[in-house]
């Protein structure tokens, strides 16, 4: 199976209509090869639907890159169907590690917590279930769209358009590295701390971290060897705590269900619901301090790093 993530065959002089050619056809090739996979297979294996999240937004990050260089109304069509195959893996996702992460939390440790335990793996079952179904649907409703569609657009790939299209694909490399660069470090020089934030800010560093794994080849090692695993660093230890904060919200809205739907049945499991809920809260600030490391690093990375030069 491919892993999608670093592309050969790229160059700085290549055209760049050449160059979307072949990020798109690797990109897509990813998206349509998992698909088919977590949608008829996803109870063997949990990574069927992670591959497919990563891959549609690899694939979207593509899209984005090349815009200038394919024709508006197809590329429209191929982004519509590709977001509602990147959804659909994204709700079944979110409760894949939700349920994984349930057995070994610390709360559930002990005999008395066990019936919180089985609600919440039940509960969280059920849902998953349902993100299932949604995920077929998602198949058969915009899966064959994308493969038409997106097997369709890698023959339209052309010169960029609009004022002062970049000569090449090494230019086109510089002005879009440059920016998320400053992008990442504008947000980090702001030094966020609420959830919402530090998320915004994981954001930007996926989309720093996908452009990297484009344009790798068209800048010195350092790009690959030095700035790459920090913003890859980053995304990960905001991703823990994007997970418990989702988690948390998850948990409120069990609760509030719990309250109008079976109020004396949840007051048996309410104490282990809240404590799980107050161990995932912990990790919020257990993230922000490790991003404060981080982003002392960054900023100091980034002070030494001369950004005009890559565009």
């Amino acid at each position: 199976m491919a892993d999608g993530k670093w592309i050969a065959g790229l160059t700085p002089k290549m055209p760049v209509a050449e160059a979307a050619k072949i990020v798109l056809a690797e990109r897509f090739a990813v998206v349509r090869q998992f698909l088919p996979l977590a949608a008829g297979r996803a109870w063997e294996d949990a990574e069927f639907v992670h591959q497919l999240r990563v891959g549609a937004r690899r694939a979207g990050a593509a899209l984005r890159v090349f815009a200038d260089a394919l024709p508006g109304k197809p590329l429209k069509a191929t982004k519509r169907a590709l977001r509602a195959v990147r959804q659909a893996a994204g709700d079944a996702r979110d409760w894949d590690v939700f349920l994984a992460a349930l057995p070994d939390a610390k709360p559930f440790a002990g005999a008395t917590a066990k019936p919180a335990l089985d609600f919440l793996l039940g509960y969280a079952f059920g849902q998953r279930a349902a993100a299932q179904a949604r995920l077929i649907t998602a198949e058969v409703n915009s899966g064959l769209e994308f493969r038409e569609r997106s097997e369709a657009l890698l023959e339209r790939t052309r010169a960029p358009e609009g004022d002062d299209p970049p000569a090449n694909f090494g230019a086109l490399a510089g002005r879009q590295l440059g920016v998320l660069l400053r992008e990442l470090t504008q947000e980090a020089e702001a030094n966020p701390t609420e959830p919402a934030a530090l998320h915004a800010l994981r954001i930007t560093a996926k989309r720093l971290r996908y452009a990297i794994e484009l344009f790798a080849d068209c800048f010195p090692p350092l790009v690959k060897e030095s700035i790459y695993p920090a913003v890859e660093s980053v995304q990960e230890l905001l991703g823990e705590v994007q997970d418990a904060t989702v988690s948390m919200s998850s948990l409120v809205d069990i609760r509030a269900r719990g309250a109008a739907v079976m109020p004396q049945q949840l007051a048996r499991v309410k104490k282990g619901i809240d404590s799980y809920s107050a161990a995932l809260r912990k990790k919020v600030p257990l993230g922000a301090k490790a991003f404060a490391k981080w982003r002392k690093e960054w900023l100091v990375q980034m002070t030494s790093l001369k950004l005009d030069a890559l565009s």
